[in-house]
């Protein structure tokens, strides 16, 4: 007898996707789910835009896995399943699911009368089609394939029906059916792999695809056909702004509707009472961690030594930028797990900034200062290395600045170089660096740090660091196969302790978020990736009461 999990939002309690899933609930006594309705009456109508730094690299469902182009295709696209405000999973394109008693096989029922924008019917075949295209090598999906990879297979026995059965039980695999369900009739890519709806999807999301400028913006309007009701908004109108200084002006100039705002914006806008009346003011604390990546595959010879990676980490001040340039409004964090995730460590002790301590580990690794030239050097070779950062990031700008200043205190010269987002993402992918500052929005299961970390994630995934450690391996493959939550944690604990003495990566801060919200617009509960991220916050979006569209 399969076990069943309702799929009513509230029946069961997902504390961590995916880490118990398929354990006996029983059958909860509850209908399907309701399509979430729209706000309707006077607020209904008006266009809501919004500004993006990055324009996407592409729109394809599968492959583009940056944060715009996730944004955007998640609002074009139905995914299975999706995540709420607080990141429990909810249901989608799937009424309900249930798993095997043996925790392989997972049975989702999907939603009948579901269409395409192009008015085609959804079925179990578009699914199979869709799980095809990833695990295609022609389709380059980096980001979506490995959650994939456990699959030993997908069968469709009805039009309504999609059996998935995994080589072992899989504890993170919910997560995964949220990528977007692709049309079959209209994916028939080449022979390169593209395909002609890669810059002009077609999903079954609440919101189609209208115009796509280059460097200029995409409009998406709403869905008059989808399942769970029109959206409130007739349009969504995303405009690129690198700048964020330009978005603010943009902003109260009201060529958009939302903008993010830097600490010192924050600040100043706070006394202001006219901006208040003008704008909701925003604030949460997003599931994003910055970090600097250490190549350490030998490529250069820097990194390799875990006592030079931990020595860089001593050596930047993330205290004091968090609390001069952020004005406070950040954490420092010594771990890429956040607080309350499966398996984050309670109490984790920081790593300070410890110029006397990196100094001596350096030493220990042979990293010699010489007195004349003021220089750190091993075997003939100077300590200069290039840090390649994201140069339109304001974030990134600034810390890189500051850690240039912290090493050069320890002998060390660090050069900045700045690239455009597609540009660094190729250097990160091919592994051509030798240190990048990133960052990477965590997921809400921990199993996110497989490709992060996972020696198997080096060559095309995203292991930037290039870090092979087979305890953290072991650890890494006990947190995916095992269904217990104590044996979950304990798992991922054993790689924050590892973490902390290797170092691959430095992790640095996380944000906090702040954003003005037009008081044209009631704002949606935000979840930590947005107000554009839960569902279905941005079907509810809309105008407050008494205002125009």
């Amino acid at each position: 007898m399969a076990r069943r999990l309702a799929a009513c939002p509230g029946a069961w309690a997902l504390a961590v996707l995916g880490a118990a899933i398929w354990l006996d609930v029983g059958a909860a006594a509850c209908s399907p789910a309701r399509a979430p309705s729209s706000s309707g009456g006077a607020r209904a109508g008006g266009r809501f835009t919004y500004p993006l730094q990055v324009e996407p690299t592409s729109l394809n469902f599968v492959s583009a896995t940056d944060q715009p182009s996730i944004l955007i295709t998640r609002l074009i696209g139905d995914g299975l399943v999706d995540h709420d405000t607080h990141l429990a999973t909810v249901p989608r394109l799937a009424l309900r699911w249930e798993w095997s008693n043996d925790g392989r096989v997972l049975t989702f029922h999907l939603r009948p009368g579901v269409r395409f924008h192009d008015g085609s019917p959804l079925s179990s075949a578009d699914v199979l089609h869709t799980y095809a295209r990833i695990i295609d090598p022609k389709s380059r999906a980096v980001g979506r394939l490995d959650p994939f990879l456990p699959v030993e297979r997908v069968e469709a026995p009805d039009p309504l029906t999609v059996r998935v059965t995994y080589r072992r039980p899989f504890a993170p695999a919910l997560a995964a059916w949220e990528v977007p369900i692709l049309p079959r009739h209209l994916d028939t890519p080449n022979a390169e792999g593209v395909s002609p709806i890669d810059r002009a999807p077609i999903g079954s999301g609440p919101f189609r695809l209208v115009a796509w400028e280059p460097a200029r913006r995409i409009v998406l309007a709403a869905n008059e056909g989808y399942w769970g009701g029109r959206p409130s908004l007739d349009s969504i109108d995303f405009e690129i702004i690198p700048s964020q200084d330009t978005a603010l002006q943009a902003l109260l100039s009201g060529e958009v509707d939302y903008a993010r705002l830097s600490p010192l914006q924050w600040e100043a806008r706070a006394p202001d009472a006219g901006f208040a009346r003008r704008f909701r003011r925003i604030r949460f604390v997003p599931n994003f961690v910055y970090y600097i990546a250490w190549r350490g595959d030998g490529s250069n010879p820097y990194f390799s030594d875990s006592m030079v990676r931990r020595a860089m980490t001593l050596a930047l001040d993330r205290e004091g930028y968090v609390r001069s340039v952020l004005r406070g409004f950040g954490e420092v964090i010594s771990s890429p797990l956040t607080a309350g995730s499966l398996g984050a460590d309670p109490e984790p002790e920081p790593i300070p900034h410890d110029l006397k301590e990196a100094a001596a580990l350096l030493d220990r690794a042979g990293w010699h200062l010489d007195p004349r030239s003021g220089m750190r050097a091993r075997a003939g070779t100077s300590f200069r290395f290039t840090l390649s950062i994201f140069g339109a990031g304001e974030d990134s700008a600034q810390f890189a600045q500051v850690a240039q200043e912290n090493l050069r205190h320890l002998g060390i010269e660090m050069s900045i170089e700045r690239l455009d987002w597609p540009s660094l993402l190729s250097k990160l992918r091919s592994g051509r660096f030798q240190a990048a500052l990133s960052g990477v929005l965590a997921g809400a299961d921990p199993d996110w740090l497989y490709g992060l970390l996972h020696s198997s994630q080096i060559a095309g995934g995203q292991n930037y660091a290039a870090f092979r450690d087979g305890a953290v391996d072991g650890w890494l493959e006990e947190g995916r196969r095992s269904l217990a939550p104590a044996l979950r944690a304990t798992a991922y604990r054993n790689i924050q302790h590892r973490l902390r003495d290797e170092q691959p990566y430095s992790y640095l801060f996380r944000p906090v978020s702040q954003w003005a919200l037009s008081s044209r617009f009631d704002p949606p509960e935000p979840s930590p990736y947005g107000i554009l991220d839960p569902y279905p916050g941005p079907i509810r979006l809309h105008l407050a009461a008494g205002m125009r569209p």
